[in-house]
Formats: C-alpha cells, structure tokens, sequence
C-alpha cells in the first residue's frame, strides 16, 4: 500500500528542486494618479543585448523571475505617457523591489484608442471582475488553478465557494443537484452530456484551456433563467502577445500505477445487423449466424503504467489580430475496490459483494480562438474534444435473496465527442453572438455476464442466461443558438434563440444459449426530441452616487417535445408548451471604497431535461437499479434571495459574508419508485409540491506576509422538502462545504496546501420501509510544489492524501456501498520557447 510515509520521503527527496534560484526584480508602475494597467516592461542587458519582457497586471504589478546578477537597461513605455528609462539599474544577490512613475505626455494624450485583449488569468484581475459585478458571483482564475493538482475544470470547480463536485464532474452548486445548474461556454450555453441526467461533464474541459471561470449564484435580466444553484461562465484562453508552450506530466495512483489491469474491449454494433423485428421473428439458426456478426471481444490484461498528460500551445499577434491555439491530451488509468450489501429487512441481508473495479479515460482537446480588435471587436472561437472511458468489474458475493453465490462481471465503454464554436461581435452599442454545438455520445457493448451456483453448495458455477445483458446505444444532439443586444444610454435590449434537437437509439439482448442471442429491445428504448427557446428581455443599469443598480425583466418562450413508444408500439409523444416572466432586481452599495453591501431577487426556474421526461428505462448493473422517465414531470419555478457583505481589504484580497434563500415550487427530484426490491431497485423523478433552500456563505483571502497567503470559503445550507407528510432534505443536496488553503511562496518557489469536505447528501430518495441513500462526507487534502523557471515551471502535485473511502449509507448508521479511493503523485514539466 502506498503510504503516507512514502509520500513524505519523495516530497522531500524532490525538494532540491525548490530550493535554489537566481535574483527576482519585481515592482509597480504608476502614473501621478492611479496603478497603470498593461505597461510594458523591459530589462535590456547591454554586453548581450538580450531583452527580457514584463506587463504589469491589473494592480501594476510586475515580475521578472531568475534574473542573473550584473548591470542592465531597465525601460518602460505606456500610451500616453513619456518613456521611462534607467541605463545603471545594478541587479545583485539580495531580491529588488522598484518602483516606476510614468509622466504624462500632454501631446499623446488627444485622440488615443488603445486596443487589447484584457487581463482575466490572475487572481487579482478575477476579484476585480467580482467587485464590479452588479449582481452576486465567485470564481476562479487560472492563476489559482495552476497552484492546485487541478487537470480540468470539474476538479477545479471544487475551490469555489459554495460548490461540490459529484461522480468527480457533475458541478452541485450551493449544495443543489446538478439538474439545477446551467453552464455557458464563453457565451454559449453547453448541452447535457450524459443520457441518464440533466448535467455537463466537466472533466471533458482541461484546465490548462481557460482563463476564468465565474459562476453567477444571482440571476440577470440578459443571462439565462434555466438555473437555481448556479450558472457556470467558463472562459477560454485569448493571447496578448507571442508565445509558445509545451508541458508534459506524469502521475502515480496508489491503488493503480503497476498493478494487474483488465479491460474488455469493445465491439461495435454491425452495421448489416437485422431490424429488431426481421430478428425476433428468425429462426434459431438464423439468430445464430446473426449472433457471429458480432465479433469477440478481446481482452486486456497487463500492468496499468504511469498516467500521463501533455499540452502544447502557442500564441500569435500581428497588427490586429491575436491567434491562439492549444491541443491537450491525458490517458488516465484508475483502479478500487467496493464493497455492497443491501437488506430485505431490518437485519436480513440482500446480498454482499465485493467489487474490483478497472477503468482507463483517454481524451483529447483543442482550442482555436482567432480575435480582431480593430475598431469594431471580432472573435471566433472554437473548442473540440473527444474522450473515451472504458470500464471493467469484476464481483465476487452472496446474493441470499435468490440463494445464490455469485462471481459475474461486466464491462463498459463510452465515446463522448463535444465540439463548440462561436462566432462574437462587438460594433458600437451593439452584441451579436451566434454558436454551434455538437454533442455525440456512443456507448457500445455494454455487457454483463453473470455466473452463479447454489448458495455454499460447491457446486460449479453456471452461466445465468436470463441475466446476461448486452447493449449498444448511441446519442447525438445539435444545437444552434443566436443572440443579439443593444445597449441604449442606461438601458440594454436583447433577443435570442436556441434550437436543440436530440436522437437516442438503443438496442438490447441477452444470450439465450452460448451462441445464439435473443433480442429484449423494447419499443421505448429510443426517442427524438426537439427544443426551441426564445428569449428577450429588457435590463436598465445605472449608478445612483453610491448605489449601483441593476433591474430588469427576461421572457422565455419554451416548447420542446418527446416523440417515443410505450411497450405495446404505440406512439407517445409528451409536449410542453412554457411562457415565463423572469424579473430580476440586483443593487449593490458601495458603502466605502473597498466595502460594497449586494442584494438580489429574483425568479427563474428548472426545466424538466428530455431524459427525465422519456420512457426510456437504463440498466445500471453496478447499482441493480433501473432507471425510469416520468412523462407527467412539470418544471419547476425558484424564486431567490441574496444578501452579501464585501471587503476587499488591499488588491487581490477579499472577506464577504452573504445569506441566501430559495422556494422552489414542484422541484425536480430522483427517487427509489414504490416497489423496488433491494436487487433491482427502480429509479424515477418526481415534483414534490414545493421546497425551501436557505443557507450562509463566507469566502477569506488575505495575504498574511510577503510570503504567505491564507484562503478560505465555507457554505452553510439547509433545506426541506415535504412529501406525504414526511420532511426531510432535497436530493442531491449537502448541507454544507468548506474549501481552505495555504500558499507558501518565496522567489520562484511555491507551496500550496489545500482542503476540501462535502456535507453528507441524499444520493437516492427512499420509499415507504426503505430509507434514503445518502453519500457520506469526506476529507481531501492535496498539496503542490511549484518551482518556476526563465522558460518554463515544474509542478509536483500529491492529490487526496487520506484516500479516504466514499461510503453510501441508510440512517441510522447502515453502509450499504464503502469505495476504497486512491492517492496520486504527479510531476508536471512545463517550458515556453
């Protein structure tokens, strides 16, 4: 077992790394009144005449890392201002600190645009944003993401006040399941990913691809309304100069790098397969030769290597024009053990297994964003990936609900494929936007294959043919969309329109005899679905002395339709038809210069996703549960309070405190159907008539020295839900989070420690004499060296150090599911050229 001991030894057999460097020179520049923004900065060595480059950040700042001792020409020059020049500035051992006074050049002042790509990575620029906010946010800049093991944006998510991570990338914000969460990428909102649920799959974004990410807990009048936790804003990497990058890392899972692996390869469905009903009504000898159309699939068996990540990048800017492109790419391989029981009763078990689990992810993703800052402000961005996740299980138990000892295993693969692109337009007073997306999602040869013998019989053990399982699916969605607005004075009108349409098709069987399959496909095991959704609202800002107001009216009009079969062949087709009225009011008091007091009401609302409201029913073999669409389900409407307390002490730092409420009436919510038996437990969704969510949240992040910073963010959360007289929490909902951290940092050294604890949540709403499911809460601590260089960082990163177990349980104190977790070790080299 990989120790915690042995962790310890390698940090600091790794620590030389750290521990030497040449001079810093680091400073500000201002002018007579104010930080100045985007200077360039330039260190010229006179015997090489070699130039080193700095611009200075939203604060003024600047840094120039390593530099060797000796004499150099230090210069700056700024529109609008009179060039700075030093001709003796001495660099020696000890670290400098200068400061730089630009003088204003009355003769460049008239008639001067300056056009650039904005500063969003630090930190500091982040708050920023934040701070002139007019309605409530958090977020994260990757400045703060590369101090973390982070590798893509479901990882990085967890830092975020009031934020948790669920089956590590589904976002849950302010402790509400995902289905209550919308994400735009740049300004384009993303689809669902997954067949089974409402929620984007956030580990398919790669960190090293984004600026920032900001998640609006406020709602406004030009944002979309289809969201009650959050609305997740990632944007994506623009240039401000030339550049080129590569990196490449390598980590080590505790409970997966080196040991025995196995994958079952997957086979895809022949695409000369008979209809359903050309082979339901074969003879067996035609159902045989069908059956070898299928190929076998092949085995994997080896030692899992090393994971492993790579990126490369590079920048471009000429005149106008700024170019970016960025390709990453990871092959991750993870490996546990899960033990399962269940009970018929009280103290009468189900069945007991333990699981041996294998999986291995692969992806791939590239970014292209093209930028024209001319007098007008054009951009195309576009950004693609593709991934596949390929599982194994192998389960060993008793099953004494039907007398049986138990050894099957099952295997699992899918490919995910998303792509967007966008194309953005700033021309005076007006904005247009329209983008594309696609989403495909294949999963092909799910398969299950069961053995069993009579319980402590010793017989040997016999295939369970009515138990085998083998499925193909596939799903791809489109998506276009198109906005437009105008800002008039104080005022700002807009429109916009999104078209979803959706196919899913599934085809299912289980081997009737060693050779022969029998096809179980059922008439709901496919459906279309069509979406269209018009948008306008009006939203008027204005500062009033201190005040800062922000108020307006959204209208959404919403008809999608479901088109599938119930089980006879019967058409059934579920329409909705929605015309909603969104207000929103936000007002924030700026009471000094760096405290503000915010307030936002608001409505907005949840729509059922297509999934939730089809017919179609999923096996899940892991869970032995099933789950279903109700096509009575409604959407459901939120209405929400904010009130929040900001300090921003000095630059880059923050203390808010800010209280929260929402009324939910019909929230969508999962539950365990009546009927359900431990061994096939039956999934489906609800509306319970109403709910309430109200909570507390407090964010802290200060600089305690010149080389320390402490941070920290805690949510508080409660809600209730009453269904059939009975009260309890919403599904889905933890009832609070904490996030904290330390980063040590001296010269081009820096340590980051950092902590991350969910409250427990409802994982599956029970039913009359059997309790809800809940997941319990758990301890994550990681810590990352970094050391940065003239040309490049190397980033050492340990990841969940407890490794302790996610556990899933029944009150008052019954595990039902107990998942061993891993520790990784990861050595990331990154250089520029």
């Amino acid at each position: 077992m990989y120790s915690f001991k042995h962790q310890l030894i390698l940090l600091f057999a790794l620590s030389p790394l750290f521990s030497f460097g040449q001079t810093q020179v680091s400073g500000v520049v201002k002018s007579s009144k104010e930080t100045l923004i985007g200077v360039t900065i330039w260190l010229k060595n006179p015997t090489s005449g070699k130039n080193i480059g700095a611009s200075s950040d939203v604060d003024g700042k600047f840094v120039f890392q390593n530099v060797a001792p000796g004499k150099y020409s230090l210069s700056s020059s700024y529109v609008g201002y009179k060039e700075y020049v030093n001709n003796s500035f001495v660099v020696g051992a000890d670290p400098i600190v200068v400061s730089i006074e630009l003088e204003e050049d009355s003769k460049l002042l008239s008639d001067v645009v300056v056009r650039t790509v904005a500063k969003k990575e630090t930190a500091s620029a982040l708050i920023n944003t934040l701070k002139a906010s007019y309605i409530v946010a958090d977020g994260l800049s990757i400045e703060s993401i590369k101090k973390t093991p982070d590798r893509n944006v479901s990882d990085a998510l967890k830092r975020v006040s009031g934020v948790t991570i669920q089956n590590d990338r589904f976002v849950l914000v302010r402790g509400l399941a995902d289905r209550y969460n919308s994400a735009l990428l740049n300004k384009t909102q993303l689809p669902s990913t997954e067949p089974d649920r409402r929620a984007f799959s956030f580990d398919i974004i790669p960190t090293a691809l984004i600026d920032n990410i900001i998640i609006n807990k406020g709602a406004a009048a030009n944002l979309p309304g289809d969201f009650a936790g959050g609305l997740v804003q990632i944007t994506t990497k623009e240039v401000s100069g030339d550049f080129a990058s590569a990196s490449l890392g390598l980590s080590y899972g505790s409970l997966s790098t080196f040991k025995s692996f196995r994958l079952i390869e997957s086979v895809p469905f022949p695409s000369i397969f008979p209809s359903t009903n050309t082979f339901r009504i074969s003879g067996n000898g035609d159902k045989r030769a069908y059956t070898k159309l299928i190929d076998s699939p092949g085995i994997s068996e080896s030692s899992s290597i090393p994971n492993i990540n790579g990126s490369v990048s590079f920048g471009v800017k000429k005149n106008n024009w700024n170019v970016l492109f960025s390709s990453t790419a990871r092959n991750t391989f993870s490996s546990n053990t899960t033990e399962r029981i269940d009970y018929l009763s009280s103290t009468d078990l189900a069945y007991k297994y333990k699981d041996i689990n294998f999986s291995q992810t692969k992806s791939v993703s590239g970014l292209l964003n093209v930028v024209y800052l001319g007098e007008n402000r054009y951009s195309w961005k576009t950004i693609a990936n593709y991934q596949t996740e390929d599982y194994f299980l192998n389960r060993t138990g008793e099953n004494y609900d039907n007398v049986q000892n138990v050894f099957s295993n099952s295997s699992n693969a899918i490919r995910k494929m998303v792509v967007n692109t966008q194309f953005d337009a700033k021309i005076k007073t007006w904005d247009l936007n329209v983008g594309y997306n696609l989403m495909l999602r294949d999963q092909p040869d799910y398969r299950v294959n069961p053995t069993a013998s009579y319980l402590n019989s010793g017989n040997p053990f016999l295939t369970a043919w009515r138990d085998t399982y083998r499925f193909w699916s596939v799903m791809d969605e489109n998506s276009g969309n198109a906005s437009i607005n105008k800002s008039i004075g104080d005022f700002k009108v807009g429109m916009g329109y999104l078209k979803k349409y959706r196919n899913f098709k599934a085809r299912v069987f289980r081997y009737e005899t060693i050779d022969m399959l029998g096809e179980i496909t059922n008439n709901t095991d496919r459906y279309t679905a069509d979406f269209d959704l018009a948008s306008g609202f009006v939203m008027y800002e204005k500062e009033i002395g201190l005040l800062k107001l922000n108020t307006g009216l959204r209208t959404e009009y919403n008809v999608f339709t479901i088109g599938t079969a119930d089980f006879s062949g019967q058409k059934v087709n579920v329409q909705r038809e929605y015309l909603d009225l969104l207000p929103s009011l936000n007002l924030t008091y700026a009471a000094t210069e760096k405290t503000k007091w915010r307030t936002s009401l608001s409505k907005t609302l949840a729509r059922p996703e297509f999934r939730e409201v089809a017919n179609f029913a999923y096996y899940d073999f892991v869970r032995n549960a099933q789950l279903l669409g109700n096509k009575d389900l409604e959407k459901s409407d939120i209405y929400n309070v904010d009130f929040k307390w900001e300090l921003y002490p000095n630059a880059g730092e923050i203390f808010s405190v800010g209280v929260f409420g929402k009324k939910f009436i019909k929230p969508i919510e999962q539950i365990v159907a009546d009927g359900s038996v431990p061994s096939n437990l039956a999934l489906t969704y609800t509306n319970p008539p109403s709910a309430i969510v109200y909570g507390l949240e407090m964010e802290f992040r200060k600089s305690i020295n010149s080389w320390l910073d402490l941070y920290s963010n805690m949510a508080l959360i409660q809600s209730e839900v009453e269904v059939q007289g009975v009260k309890r929490q919403l599904q889905g909902q933890s009832n609070y989070a904490l996030n904290g951290g330390l980063n040590f940092h001296k010269g081009n050294n820096t340590i980051n420690l950092t902590y991350n604890r969910v409250g427990d949540r409802i994982a599956s709403v029970g039913f009359q004499g059997y309790p809800d499911i809940f997941e319990n809460s758990r301890d994550v601590i990681d810590i990352v060296f970094l050391r940065k260089y003239n040309k490049g960082e190397i980033k050492l990163a340990v990841s969940d150090m407890l490794a302790q177990p996610t556990v899933f349980y029944q009150k008052p104190s019954r595990d039902l599911i107990k998942t061993n977790n891993e520790t990784s070790v990861s050595l990331t080299v990154n250089y520029n050229f």
